[in-house]
């Protein structure tokens, strides 16, 4: 590749860095992506762990990647489809008693009223609660942060414009939630143990905390935000598996001519006199640019890709105190047939399998859950929620055969005693499938493949740091401004030409391509603004 040099060399394939990558081609820019796997798509991946199964390893639905992207890069006409998750929740007990959480918060109404007649209608206001949150704080999903100084308070005076419709109760609200406990938050609305415990699940997914935990009721509106297929709140199934995510994204990225190269590890971005002008990749070869753009986590971009050396003091301490931290563990099941719950006696598939199936009987079992971790143990009783994608796509399997991808938590990045390589992914594994069992019989019997993906698995495989999937703890103090560090929450960098865009950066994880979007308007704006210093200067 040498004596050619892009516009924009972009560092990461991943879901962000390939929407980031298509939104500068179409902006008239040559773009070039380099990914370190074999695929694009990072986390977003589809793969073949045993013959005829194909495992969405590591993300596995989607909610949060706005109507605005999928239009924009013309996702469906690329292959992108999605089938909405229904129901959103279906909680089983092992005493034979189920929950299910729809869409609809009449239906759901009428499933809460069989625990709790109070609970059934305050659920009808908590929905529009957080529906009206969530929609306030959507609305800065397309922000490009300010950051703290004074020569970004125009900037902050803009932002003004976008909250100019929030009462003074909405922002107290917000503020609430960014700072209170799931468990506190859900005790203001519910009495009866298992709504609550079923609303709480999406409060610590992903997250390194429990719902008792100081702020972590803001995780719950953040899953709250989604969207699919015009189904406000719901989750979705993509066709193909998530593979297929990061495919149609790679494929309009190069429709707009972008250069897609797979395989292509980089080892360290080339600064010089505090400007970056290339990379330089694992087997020598060196890829100039007049701007580049990373996708990989924080912390990776600044110590490795860049290196304290070319940083200023206060950033290294900054990105040395920046939180990644994980209980997540993904176990993907292959299956002889579908569970079917104790309380189930409809077709088959049917509620339990066409959605999201989840053991969360209280808040109680999920601190207990975390109460494990935190002590560096993996969970007795972990939290799971699966999804049977087979029932959608039968020929992700075998004939006949059927898969489940189990999300759980808590299984620390390291344990304290023992270690995952000496049995560790087996017990963690027998435990998520007891606890399914528990509520269907039939469960454990039918498991014939496991895939265990602990913390240290996932940073391994996809980069993603501590194994957290949001490549960052989303607690106050590393969101909007604050991401990744103070002072450069705006997609750039310390060093000239250098741009982040991955879910580190405002305004987080899930597979939302929002951080791609918007560093491209930050890097298009600053393109504009150097041809137009040139020109004057000339």
């Amino acid at each position: 590749m040498s004596g050619r040099t892009y516009d924009v060399v972009l560092v990461g394939g991943g879901h962000n860095g390939l929407a980031c990558a298509s939104y500068l081609a179409r902006g008239g820019l040559d773009v070039i992506v380099l990914e370190q796997r074999s695929m694009p798509g990072g986390a977003a991946a589809t793969e073949q762990p045993w013959p005829g199964y194909s495992i969405s390893t590591a993300s596995y639905v989607v909610s949060l990647m706005p109507e605005k992207i999928v239009t924009d890069l013309e996702l469906r006409r690329h292959g992108y489809k999605v089938s909405v998750l229904e129901p959103d929740y279906y909680v089983p007990y092992a005493d034979g008693t189920s929950m299910t959480l729809w869409g609809d918060s009449q239906r759901t109404h009428a499933e809460i009223s069989k625990f709790s007649k109070a609970d059934a209608d305050a659920y009808v206001e908590f929905d529009k609660y957080l529906t009206h949150l969530g929609g306030l704080v959507h609305d800065l999903l397309y922000v490009i942060p300010p950051n703290l100084g004074v020569m970004d308070i125009p900037k902050w005076l803009s932002l003004g414009g976008k909250v100019r419709k929030w009462s003074g109760r909405d922002a107290a609200e917000v503020v609430r939630l960014f700072t209170v406990s799931a468990a506190d938050f859900l005790d203001e609305w519910f009495e009866n143990d298992r709504v609550k415990g079923a609303l709480a699940t999406q409060a610590i997914i992903g997250a390194w905390c429990g719902p008792m935990s100081p702020c972590s009721a803001y995780v719950l509106l953040h899953h709250w935000m989604g969207s699919v297929e015009g189904h406000e709140g719901a989750w979705g199934w993509v066709h193909g598996g998530m593979g297929a995510v990061g495919q149609v994204m790679a494929d309009s990225a190069k429709a707009a001519g972008a250069e897609i190269r797979l395989d292509a590890s980089v080892k360290r971005i080339d600064i010089r006199n505090g400007r970056a002008h290339g990379v330089e990749l694992e087997d020598g070869t060196t890829v100039s640019g007049r701007r580049i753009i990373s996708s990989a986590h924080p912390v990776t971009t600044y110590k490795d890709l860049v290196g304290d050396a070319h940083l200023p003091d206060q950033v290294v301490r900054d990105i040395n105190r920046f939180q990644s931290r994980s209980g997540s563990v993904k176990v993907n099941l292959g299956l002889s047939e579908l569970p079917k719950p104790k309380a189930w006696d409809g077709s088959m598939p049917g509620d339990p399998h066409t959605g999201i199936m989840s053991i969360s009987p209280s808040v109680d079992y999920l601190e207990r859950a975390w109460d494990d971790a935190k002590y560096g143990r993996m969970s007795e009783h972990p939290y799971v929620e699966c999804v049977f994608p087979t029932v959608f796509e039968p020929d992700l399997a075998p004939e006949g055969k059927h898969i489940a991808l189990c999300f759980t938590q808590f299984g620390p990045f390291e344990l304290a005693e023992g270690s995952w390589d000496d049995g560790g992914r087996d017990e963690y594994a027998r435990r998520v499938i007891s606890a399914l069992n528990d509520a269907s019989p039939n469960f454990e019997a039918a498991v014939e493949h496991v895939e265990v993906l602990t913390p240290k698995d996932i940073e391994d495989r996809f980069g993603l740091l501590g194994g957290n999937i949001f490549q960052g703890d989303m607690n106050p103090e590393q969101m909007f401004s604050f991401r990744p560090i103070p002072g450069y929450a705006d997609y750039r960098t310390p060093v000239a030409g250098l741009y982040m865009c991955g879910s580190g950066t405002h305004p987080g994880g899930g597979v939302m391509a929002v951080p791609g979007y918007n560093a491209s308007r930050v890097v298009l704006r600053d393109v504009r603004r150097d041809k137009l210093t040139r020109r004057n200067r000339s």
